[in-house]
């Protein structure tokens, strides 16, 4: 079958090789996320039936933006990521994986002056048709079957606002993706003066023929769970709501 002869090359002509392949990697994972992708090594943990691959120092670098403040950089740096690759992403000629889980990330999230979303470099598109190319990281990243990261560190920069940069520490995520629906749940602590840690979880689907990536079509339910948060600290990192605390 196709699927076995994906496994077979990817088995015998990739996996032993994996090492050889870096340049070619750091390419098609530029090319799919939309920004810089560089990696320090590459290398074989496991050769079963699904090969578990071992990346250090994943680093995306930030593209320089016109009218933005924020200095050209790294976006996003992974000390080092598990991958469990999957034959099927063969079959469409896409690197898939069947886990990818990530320990330590340094994220970056920015919304620029326009009020466009940035995360680790690469911009959060609704998916619409002018949005196709642009929105190409995000519908890659929706599409792994399940995104864990632990013990990162995320920084929210606000330039529409002006507010301080908001510091996550502690930061854990799952993030499981299937054919129409996505289920999240992140776990982080603010700074001491804005509450203690908070746990945000959420559901939702998307139409079963849109783009992942077109989030403004989802339908879900999101839920906070955020003790002895304090409304005045956080007031500067939300938007403004339409009820009182």
């Amino acid at each position: 079958s196709l699927l076995l002869l994906a496994w077979l090359t990817l088995q015998w002509g990739i996996v032993p090789r994996i090492g050889q392949w870096k340049p070619e990697i750091e390419q098609k994972a530029s090319e799919a996320l939309g920004v810089p992708v560089t990696i320090g090594a590459v290398r074989v943990r496991s050769s079963g039936w699904i090969p578990l691959i071992e990346l250090d120092d994943v680093v995306l670098s930030r593209r320089a933006e016109v009218g933005s403040t924020a200095a050209t950089g790294d976006a996003l740096r992974l000390p080092r990521v598990h991958a469990a690759l999957s034959a099927r992403s063969l079959l469409g000629l896409q690197v898939r994986f069947e886990q990818l889980h990530v320990d330590g990330a340094d994220l970056e999230v920015r919304r620029d002056t326009q009020g466009r979303l940035f995360v680790a470099g690469i911009e959060v598109r609704a998916g619409s048709a002018d949005d196709d190319e642009q929105g190409a990281g995000t519908d890659w990243l929706l599409a792994q079957r399940e995104l864990v990261v632990r013990k990162g560190r995320l920084r929210w920069i606000d330039e529409k606002t002006g507010a301080a940069p908001l510091e996550l520490s502690d930061v854990d995520l799952v993030m499981r993706n299937g054919l129409a629906r996505h289920d999240l749940r992140l776990d982080a602590t603010p700074p001491a003066q804005a509450g203690a840690r908070f746990t945000l979880m959420g559901r939702f689907t998307q139409p079963l023929l849109s783009q992942r990536s077109n989030w403004r079509r989802w339908h879900g339910t999101l839920f906070a769970e955020l003790p002895q948060a304090d409304a005045a600290a956080v007031a500067a990192w939300l938007p403004p709501l339409p009820v009182q605390a």
